[in-house]
């Protein structure tokens, strides 16, 4: 088979697939962390966690999201 036709990726290509999946897993990471903050936030599940333990954790996933945001350029 001739090889006119077979589009080859170059770098260029490659790099920009690489940051688009990228991009895509760290926004589906972002979203799972906000539910998570939600959760301890909002949820009587979330608030029967023991204190210390919940407030270690919200203030690490707080921390995570704003790191994230940081990264995507969201910062709010």
């Amino acid at each position: 088979m001739s090889r006119a036709f077979v589009k080859e990726d170059d770098e260029e290509t490659a790099g920009f697939k690489y940051d688009s999946a990228h991009t895509q897993k760290l926004l589906e990471w972002l979203r799972i962390q906000e539910k998570k903050l939600d959760f301890l936030l909002n949820d009587p599940k979330g608030q029967a966690v023991e204190a210390s333990k919940r407030d270690k954790w919200i203030k690490e996933t707080e921390s995570s999201i704003s790191a994230a945001r940081e990264k995507l350029g969201m910062n709010s």
